[in-house]
């Protein structure tokens, strides 16, 4: 793990191509942009609507041929922020604080488009590639915003598309047929599927926050239904169709109407939020027979992908709803690959913030892949990680490969303890070495327990923010460190190995790892959460990195054995945290996570024991940096 400082600001005319920085490689050369919107068409006759980006000087567009950036989405390509009364119909749809509303009026008043909100405004470091001579077009998928068609939600069917938009656009005479794709969410996974449809067009992507395995990942982390970020998406997403624009073809919306009009009755977001609860099983099959699950996961397409070999450079936050997936897919790619991990959520990934300009970094990769600049890009370590709780100043690290060498993957057992470090219902002692008895501590399932309303799950248009955990511990099973006597740095992917015993037939696991200071806060560093029936492992479909994978089969079902020892095998999100001096590490148990996931509340509450000792040891296995490489 090496730690990157960064330099003074260049002097005039040096180069500068450092990760988070660019300079002097290129110059801008236009001062502005033109946007139009208009329809291209798929092979079957589906219209889908566009923005098209050219740089301009003056209010003269660029002929081109230009290197072209492209994201596909089903969020629309420009939105609509105020109605035709002047009323703001944005914020109230994305809970917008105050100074944003303030900002978006402002705008509204003084702007020539202040109504809508275009691609540059919504990623703004695109207007740096606009001016150095990038076109870019937004498509919107079919059946969303002004596009015709259904919605399609099968990977193979957003790969198939891509393939035939890449060919549209390198046929256009403002295209020199060099094309990258870029975009955070949704639009990351297209970047996947595009790079799967082997098209010669698709030179780079820099996908930011994708799906590799979509069941366990996000709507049913463990088996437990992710009720935070299912209910967010079946509110806000739907609420998208108002928002959309009509192209410039369509000034009086007719074209729009149709649209609507031809998917009434389709599958739109709002249905399909509400039918994940039919299929909580990885294996659940729609009418057809087909798995659903693997239709809508990447998975299946990896061998394409590698086979096609496009340059993929990636970015997700230490919070962020991908983070997992994010690991893997670095891991599973043969080509050229960056990953870069931020200390941000869901909503920040592929914003240019405080800890990271990425625009830069988009900058870099599209002009060495598209314009073929020597930036040296390529030359430098392919994973930059930001390790929280850091307060040397040395933030940013960069590793060859992950988990980053000279790991030592150490185990720390729960025992019997009183740190005094929390008023829990145990304050069991966490230590490298285990009991030499056997012991249990008892627990009843307490229902009220919540990691909070701002969770990682809900952070999609607004930041994550934990509370003090303390509070929630003292109602759950903790276990802690003695206050460090050094620096410990976790990097990698903490594992924890639960013996349960209890009379119920099933419960829903939620194990914290946090950082506990000396007046006693509890700082959130990441978690895990499994469904005790769905705790059958077998291996995985894609390289899984050595870590745990459960089937989530609903064949592989069982319940709990009544009062009989069972392990539990959690793999925690990945993280990279410094736990200083005097702090203590805490690994923290309880049955619910209410806030967050749907966990059935049983009457009367089970009581549970944790097991503890030589035959049946409760451990956590934390990847521990040698600290010789922090």
């Amino acid at each position: 793990m090496r730690a990157l400082t960064f330099p003074r600001p260049r002097r005039k005319n040096q180069k500068v191509s450092r990760f988070g920085q660019y300079e002097g490689f290129t110059e801008p050369i236009f001062d502005g942009s033109k946007r139009s919107s208009s329809y291209l068409q798929l092979d079957d006759g589906t219209r889908l609507a566009y923005d098209l980006i050219l740089p301009a000087l003056g209010e003269a567009p660029s002929a081109g041929p230009l290197p072209v950036l492209f994201m596909y989405t089903p969020y629309l390509r420009t939105i609509r922020a105020f109605d035709d009364d002047g009323r703001d119909v944005l914020s109230p749809l994305l809970g917008f604080s105050v100074p944003m509303q303030v900002a978006l009026r402002l705008r509204y008043w003084i702007g020539t488009d202040g109504d809508r909100i275009d691609p540059l405004f919504r990623t703004r470091w695109l207007r740096r590639l606009v001016a150095h001579g990038y076109a870019v077009v937004v498509v919107e998928r079919p059946g969303t915003g002004a596009s015709f068609g259904t919605s399609r939600q099968s990977m193979e069917a957003v790969a198939a598309e891509c393939g035939q938009i890449l060919d549209w656009i390198a046929a256009q005479e403002w295209s020199d047929g060099t094309i990258g794709m870029f975009g955070a969410s949704q639009e990351a996974w297209s970047q996947f599927a595009a790079a799967s449809s082997g098209s010669p067009h698709l030179k780079a992507i820099f996908p930011a926050a994708s799906q590799l395995e979509l069941y366990d990942s996000l709507p049913y982390r463990g088996g437990v239904a992710n009720n935070a970020f299912n209910r967010f998406f079946g509110d806000v997403v739907p609420k998208l169709a108002e928002l959309a624009v009509p192209v410039d073809d369509d000034p009086d919306g007719r074209l729009l109407a149709l649209a609507r009009q031809e998917r009434e009755g389709s599958v739109d977001a709002a249905t399909m939020a509400a039918s994940l609860f039919e299929f909580p099983y990885r294996d659940s099959p729609l009418p057809d027979g087909q798995p659903l699950w693997e239709l809508l996961s990447l998975y299946p397409l990896i061998d394409r992908i590698n086979e096609a070999g496009v340059p993929v450079a990636m970015t997700t936050g230490w919070y962020d709803i991908f983070l997992g997936d994010m690991f893997a897919w670095f891991h599973n790619l043969d080509g050229p690959k960056r990953l870069t991990v931020r200390p941000v959520a869901h909503n920040g990934v592929d914003a240019s913030r405080r800890d990271l300009d990425h625009g830069a970094e988009a900058h870099r990769w599209f002009d060495h892949w598209l314009k073929h600049v020597d930036n040296g890009v390529m030359g430098e370590s392919p994973i930059h990680y930001y390790l929280l709780g850091d307060g040397t100043g040395n933030r940013w690290h960069t590793a060859d490969r992950w988990p980053p060498p000279g790991l030592e993957q150490t185990p720390y057992y729960c025992g019997k303890g009183r740190t005094g470090s929390v008023a829990s219902v145990n304050d069991g002692l966490l230590a490298t070495e285990g009991s030499a008895v056997e012991a249990s501590d008892w627990y009843r399932v307490d229902y009220t327990t919540t990691t909070g309303t701002s969770s990682r799950w809900v952070a999609i248009d607004s930041d994550h923010e934990y509370p003090n955990l303390a509070s929630n511990d003292a109602k759950g099973l903790t276990y802690t460190t003695l206050p460090l006597d050094t620096d410990v740095v976790v990097a990698g992917h903490p594992v924890a190995r639960l013996w349960l015993q209890t009379g119920a037939p099933d419960l829903d696991v939620f194990v914290y790892l946090e950082d506990v200071d000396g007046r006693d806060r509890s700082t959130y560093v990441t978690e895990g959460t499994l469904r005790a029936s769905h705790r059958s492992l077998a291996p995985a479909p894609f390289a899984n990195l050595a870590l745990p994978f459960h089937t989530h089969h609903e064949s592989d079902c069982e319940p709990i054995p009544p009062e009989e020892p069972v392990e539990l095998v959690v793999s925690l999100l990945p993280t990279a945290y410094r736990f200083e001096e005097g702090n203590r590490i805490r690994l923290a148990i309880t049955f619910t996570d209410a806030d967050n996931f749907a966990t059935p509340i049983l009457q009367p509450p089970p009581s549970v024991r944790v097991l503890r000792g030589p035959e049946h040891p409760t451990v956590v296995q934390l990847p521990i940096v040698d600290r010789s490489t922090t």
